[in-house]
């Protein structure tokens, strides 16, 4: 079955929503794509209807007001609907974006795409990362928030970043005991010094680090800077773990170790953008050192060098959900005005309109990334037979035999040892293997490139690739 429409909006997070939302009442025809059952993502993610929670607050009010306003438009809604391939089909001359689902077209086609596929949970290997009970951050959230599942009652969170402490609080609110969080960067109040301008407007977020702090004083959890967890132990699950003070660098500093017994490890190193699909159309990357990946090259109004094909949200640099919004409606406008539904009056009023909310937003996500980067020592952690690519079971140590077989890439390090070629498809394991090999070839890790992408982005059944009519397969 085949769809034609004007646009395609991949991923029903903030982003996402904000540009079908604002093509739609443009006079756009609008399709939206979502892996989920409800529209959300990450952010705005629905709980189920016989969950309790707070409906007051400013988040929920936010959620709602863009739900009910994605509602009152003619934007067609296909969830449960997994995007595994995007291809340019000669003959008409339009991308064609192929789904699986249900309920949805197994083909649509459309001359503009706009990717909003957002952000997942960043992780560092060391000793033990695998185990039962060691959980990411979000991971701890999604439990928490929306399958109303304690993660567990003694726990410990090791990371980076304001994450930390939204999941540290979450759990003391559900009954769990947090022992410690572990911030791994030192002094923090340091570093934002010189970015103290852009918390000004911030003031919501403030006051969200401000309540998550009091939960933590209130139970008097330690918040410790300059401390991770350097290993965790147990036979089916995690029941131990060993943390220690860091160097500047990020080192491990022996004598300071200490052992802790648990029954729950939250991890969490920020976030990493889900880039998958820009890899596979093959647009111009630029190297993220905050990041620690290659993210697509964006113009102004947030296009790709793959002609209608655009990148708004965390998928092309972590910003957050009120960065992605703007961004969605500034490539929306830009869309509405080459498709003749908007003149370039209505674009450049909406430029100027959200101009200086972006700048603002932009420039604080560059303080949270500085402020918070991951120090290089932490990637030091693995031993030569700690798990690289779960998936696939790749230990450090081949890995590293990969390099000194004479490995050229990370792509090089995949066809070797076959990282990367689980489920997963490297998401976990991509950024890991460039700072393996930048360490062990003595290079920068952006000289190891990136793991290429090639169809299905997602595993799917092969029944779905042999079907016949899928004309640009064949």
């Amino acid at each position: 079955m085949m769809e034609k429409t004007e646009l395609i909006v991949i991923g029903a997070g903030p982003g996402g929503i904000q540009t079908a939302i604002t093509a739609s009442q443009l006079g756009m025809d609008v399709i939206l794509l979502d892996s989920q059952r409800v529209v959300g993502g990450q952010y705005f993610k629905q709980v189920p209807e016989e969950f309790t929670f707070d409906d007051t607050s400013y988040h929920h009010r936010q959620a709602s007001s863009l739900f009910m306003e994605l509602q009152n438009t003619k934007v067609r809604i296909y969830s449960n609907a997994l995007v595994w391939g995007i291809f340019h089909n000669p003959k008409t001359n339009l991308w064609q974006v192929t789904v699986q689902g249900e309920n949805c077209p197994a083909r649509i086609e459309a001359a503009f795409i706009v990717i909003a596929t957002g952000a997942y949970d960043r992780s560092i290997p060391f000793p033990g990362w695998d185990l039962p009970g060691v959980i990411t951050a979000g991971a701890a959230q999604v439990m928490l928030k929306n399958q109303g599942i304690l993660p567990g009652k003694r726990a410990i969170v090791s990371g980076t970043g304001p994450l930390q402490l939204a999941a540290a609080s979450n759990l003391i609110e559900a009954g769990s005991q947090v022992i410690a969080v572990l911030e791994c960067s030192h002094n923090l109040i340091a570093k934002g010094i010189p970015y103290l301008s852009s918390l000004w407007g911030q003031w919501r977020r403030m006051a969200e680090g401000f309540q998550y702090a009091k939960n933590m004083v209130k139970e008097k959890t330690s918040y410790r800077f300059g401390w991770c967890v350097v290993r965790a132990e147990g036979l089916e699950k995690v029941e131990t773990v060993t943390i220690a003070k860091l160097d500047k660098a990020g080192y491990p500093i022996s004598s300071s170790q200490q052992s802790f017994d648990v029954d729950t490890l939250v991890v969490g190193f920020g976030l990493t953008p889900s880039t998958e699909f820009f890899r596979l159309l093959n647009v111009d990357m630029h190297y993220s050192q905050a990041e620690g990946i290659f993210l697509p090259k964006r113009n102004y109004f947030f296009q790709t060098s793959a002609q209608g094909i655009y990148a708004i949200g965390d998928c092309a640099g972590i910003g957050g959900a009120n960065l992605a919004l703007l961004e969605g409606q500034i490539a929306a406008f830009e869309i509405a005005v080459k498709t003749s539904h908007a003149n370039s009056f209505s674009l450049e009023a909406a430029i100027k309109q959200t101009k200086t909310k972006i700048l603002r937003e932009q420039k604080f996500a560059r303080m949270l990334g500085d402020v918070f980067s991951i120090p290089q020592g932490l990637f030091t952690l693995a031993q030569p037979d700690t798990i690289i690519c779960r998936c696939e079971q790749i230990t450090l140590a081949e890995v590293q035999e990969a390099v000194n077989f004479g490995a050229q890439s990370v792509t090089d390090i995949k066809n070797i040892s076959r990282s990367g070629m689980g489920n997963c498809q490297g998401r976990t394991c991509g950024s890991l293997l460039a700072q393996i090999m930048s360490r062990e070839a003595k290079c920068e890790p952006q000289a190891c490139h990136y793991l290429n992408v090639r169809p299905p982005v997602h595993p799917i059944p092969v029944s779905i690739i042999e079907e016949k009519d899928n004309e640009v397969l064949a």
